[in-house]
């Protein structure tokens, strides 16, 4: 995986406004830009009138910059929306500004401050990948693209409006191909609209030539003119039936671990009524009970899918974990390759460009172990599982003791599932989210058990001021609540019996510069937790319609599992990209990454 975006070397003068140096271009305006933006993008998109008539909505950028686009958007969609729409904003920027250079920026425009200070907060990285940032306030999803234009070809979301890039085609070629006028066309919905600052007569042409009616009109302040285009509707197209909030809930989630607790954020934040239903007494009855879970991505030297993916679902659920406030105070991960391909994978990840903060090979916080050889992620570290369930189940009902028996289908499809007891409750839609017990629902389920047992090692050393974790083919925790976690074991059965041995070999499997610094010999200063885990065969997860499992065919019931030992990385990822996919709300993922989402390829 190489790190190929670009520094955006911005300058700021007031000779020249906001600039860029990469482009020699400024972002806009010097002396009116908020008007400058709202004439070229909002009103030439007609957006204040399409807002008060849409359920849902979805622009389409090239070259997020300073992110003015996206703000005064914001603004605009927050007066004019229509109760309980839902806004997707998707931007392919490969010149990302950090946090401190936006700072800089939006000192220029105070007005704005109460959404600026809101997106500066949420930004948190400016590494290659894809980033989904939601204002639950206003029902929006901003999906920030960190790639060049080029990856367009990667996404299949329908778009209803553009805003094509601000620099013009001399100054920034890249984003002037003559392969993303077609791109463009196909990702844009019929009556779907573009505007630009630019009147180029290559870009007019590539656009017509595309498929899009384009419009010459007045320019705003010294620019003469600028350029508009729109998708026509074919004569008598069948519009496609959309899937509306209203038709799926309540939603019944089976399963009050980490993979229920997701998908319960994803339906509440979008205000779909949901409830959970959990064969225990408790919330995380199962594998994601441990008192800790590691966040950290399995990254890859080359560009495959799985490591892209696991970089995505880690940058997701590690943000959403700090905003819900569920992550204790940490210094990070410090990872001890155990063999020489691994030196060598992790040598490569550091020169293709990664920001320190995510993969770097030292830090002054290991200097009292003498270390020579590891990696350092100071990015990566522990998560408070139940207090991170706890918070994405906020104001959501449980209904505890609820083993699911049967269903039953009834008028207007709405189903009623019934428990052990005969109790019974009514959902229209079912999501199956209760790890290994999922295998009963049939035999095509494609997960395997793995009973894994975790030692908790009592400490009141010194080392109680460091908060490292390590990863050396096992896991040793910084202190936390007065234990490190170690582990887990890994047996490919049901036991949840406690078995000395793996508390033996957990104990075993310190490495010896930490056997120094804690006691660690005696397990009579040990505690436990054993659980099943469901696996699959290339450990990723998926998520499915039933009918993909079940030979009795059924509508509106789908299932989430197979997180193994990395629910907690890739559950509240996989959980949002599922009810996207239910809600047809798109761009769905990287086309790339696709068919490790999909049951399929276990199948």
């Amino acid at each position: 995986m190489k790190n190929d975006i670009k520094k955006p070397r911005l300058f700021i003068s007031s000779r020249k406004g906001v600039y860029s140096k990469i482009y020699d271009d400024i972002y806009f305006d010097k002396f009116n830009p908020i008007k400058e933006k709202e004439y070229v993008y909002l009103k030439a998109n007609d957006l204040l009138n399409r807002f008060k008539l849409s359920n849902k909505f979805c622009i389409a950028e090239l070259g997020f910059g300073t992110g003015l686009n996206f703000v005064l958007t914001w603004s605009l969609w927050k007066k004019y929306r229509k109760p309980n729409s839902f806004l997707t904003y998707v931007s392919f920027e490969n010149a990302p500004m950090s946090k401190k250079e936006m700072k800089r920026v939006y000192k220029k425009f105070s007005k704005l401050s109460i959404f600026s200070n809101q997106l500066i907060k949420k930004l948190t990285h400016t590494y290659k990948t894809n980033r989904t940032i939601h204002f639950q306030s206003d029902n929006i999803n901003l999906i920030l693209v960190y790639d060049n234009f080029s990856s367009l070809t990667n996404f299949n979301f329908k778009a209803d409006a553009w805003f094509l890039d601000g620099f013009t085609p001399k100054k920034n070629p890249d984003a002037w191909d003559d392969n993303y006028f077609k791109q463009i066309y196909n990702l844009t919905n019929f009556k779907g609209t573009i505007s630009t600052y630019t009147v180029s007569g290559f870009v007019r042409r590539g656009l017509t030539n595309a498929g899009f009616q384009v419009s010459i009109i007045k320019g705003f302040g010294k620019k003469k003119e600028m350029l508009t285009a729109s998708k026509a509707e074919p004569i008598n197209d069948l519009k496609p039936q959309t899937i509306s909030y209203n038709n799926i809930g309540p939603v019944a989630i089976i399963g009050a671990g980490i993979s229920g607790a997701s998908l319960a954020y994803a339906l509440r934040k979008r205000n779909i009524e949901c409830f959970i239903l959990d064969k225990s007494s408790k919330i995380a009855g199962g594998a994601s009970g441990n008192k800790l879970a590691l966040q950290m991505p399995k990254m890859t030297a080359d560009d495959s899918p799985y490591g892209i993916l696991s970089l995505e679902a880690f940058s997701f659920s590690r943000n959403l974990a700090k905003e819900l406030k569920a992550t204790p105070r940490s210094h990070g991960l410090v990872i001890l390759p155990k063999r020489e391909r691994e030196i060598v994978k992790y040598k490569k990840l550091i020169k293709n460009k990664w920001p320190r903060d995510l993969i770097h090979n030292h830090t002054d916080k290991v200097n009292i172990f003498n270390l020579s050889n590891y990696i350092y992620m100071n990015s990566s570290g522990i998560v408070d599982n139940i207090k991170f369930i706890k918070n994405l189940i906020k104001d959501t009902n449980i209904f505890y003791n609820f083993n699911v028996k049967k269903i039953q289908t009834i008028k207007n499809d709405h189903k009623i599932l019934i428990d052990s007891h005969g109790t019974r409750i009514k959902a229209r839609t079912i999501i199956w989210a209760n790890g290994f017990d999922m295998s009963k629902l049939s035999d095509l389920v494609p997960i395997k058990p793995v009973s894994g047992q975790v030692t908790y090692l009592k400490n009141d050393s010194l080392y109680q001021n460091l908060r490292l974790n390590f990863s050396y083919g096992q896991f040793f925790s910084q202190l936390f609540k007065g234990c490190h976690q170690i582990g887990s074991s890994f047996n490919q059965n049901t036991n949840v019996d406690y078995k000395e041995i793996d508390q033996i070999n957990n104990l075993n499997s310190i490495p010896d510069f930490l056997k120094k610094k804690v006691k660690c010999s005696h397990l009579d200063r040990t505690e436990y937790r054993v659980s099943v885990r469901a696996s699959t065969k290339d450990r990723m997860p998926f998520f499915c319609n039933i009918n993909d499992i079940t030979e009795q065919k059924t509508i509106n019931e789908y299932a989430l599992g197979g997180m193994g030992a990395w629910g907690f990385v890739y559950a509240p990822y996989y959980g949002e990209l599922l009810i996207r996919e239910m809600l047809e709300e798109k761009p769905l993922v990287n086309l790339k990454l696709d068919s490790l989402l999909r049951i399929k390829r276990l199948l």
